[in-house]
């Protein structure tokens, strides 16, 4: 398994950061020394573009890395120039969402909250393509399954994360797509929270105010220690993806969300009854 590029970029890109604060350099100075410009530094140490591997080996070599440990960076700096398999579909994957796709693809851990969704790792293709209709209302047929292709693709992962889900009670109270198929998208939430590695929660409508009200987010966590957790966080004109004392904020919320929603084993309870009404 080659790993997802995007995590790669992070990577090498904090490792750059860091290497060159602690060297004293900034990053103006660090431009100058290897000629590339201080905004290209800036881009390559916020992850934001790829580095060329020969610039990549100039800036360890500038910050005092030598040996094994230049050669192991450059070959992170030629991984994360690979394509994943997502980016066959730019076409209807926005740039902010990329990042997302890329990051998901190597998750270990997903820890997510939707206030009126079901999330996209668990949804039928009829709940997706009913979703993304009501998203892009004038997109062709060929583009709205396109998107649900995506949204199916991301699925099948052959290491998938583990997924921690909480949902409020609106998600299973909305019949997205009609009565037919909302139940199959409901029946496929109870099979999910059957899953090993899965937990589903309710946060059901007794449970009343609770932090995040209408905000969704995802925790995202990965097997490498150098792979530092993001939280991300999708609005409609973008998204945001945070990081250090922002993860343990976001953390410490959906601790909190866990523990006012209903029980994994209540909330199957939960999700099944409302399959029965409808």
């Amino acid at each position: 398994m080659t790993g997802s590029p995007t995590v790669r970029r992070r990577r090498l890109a904090a490792a750059l950061r860091r290497l060159r604060e602690q060297t004293g350099m900034t990053a103006d100075q660090a431009a100058k020394e290897v000629g590339i410009s201080k905004s290209a530094i800036s881009r390559i140490e916020n992850a934001q573009v790829s580095v060329m591997p020969p610039v990549a080996r100039g800036l360890l070599e500038l910050y005092g890395v030598e040996g094994e440990e230049v050669d192991a960076l450059v070959q992170v700096a030629r991984d994360a120039r690979k394509r994943g398999w997502w980016q066959a579909y730019d076409d209807v994957l926005p740039d902010w969402f990329e990042v997302y796709v890329g990051l998901e693809a190597e998750a270990s851990e997903i820890r997510a909250f939707e206030p009126q969704l079901v999330p996209g790792l668990l949804q039928t293709a009829d709940y997706a393509r009913a979703i993304i209709r009501a998203e892009h209302p004038d997109a062709l047929t060929d583009e709205v399954e396109r998107r649900v292709e995506l949204r199916m693709r991301r699925q099948t992962n052959p290491v998938p994360p583990k997924l921690w889900v909480v949902l409020d009670e609106a998600a299973l109270r909305r019949p997205v797509g009609g009565a037919d198929n909302f139940r199959a998208q409901l029946q496929r939430l109870v099979e999910a929270a059957e899953q090993p590695g899965h937990t589903i929660q309710i946060l059901t409508f007794d449970a009343g105010e609770y932090g995040s009200m209408g905000s969704a987010f995802s925790l995202m966590t990965f097997p490498e220690p150098a792979d530092p957790g993001v939280v991300y966080v999708e609005t409609r004109a973008g998204s945001l993806y945070l990081e250090g004392q922002q993860v343990r904020e976001y953390s410490r919320v959906f601790e909190h969300l866990v523990a006012t929603a209903a029980s994994a084993r209540e909330s199957r309870t939960l999700i099944q009854r409302a399959i029965d009404e409808l």
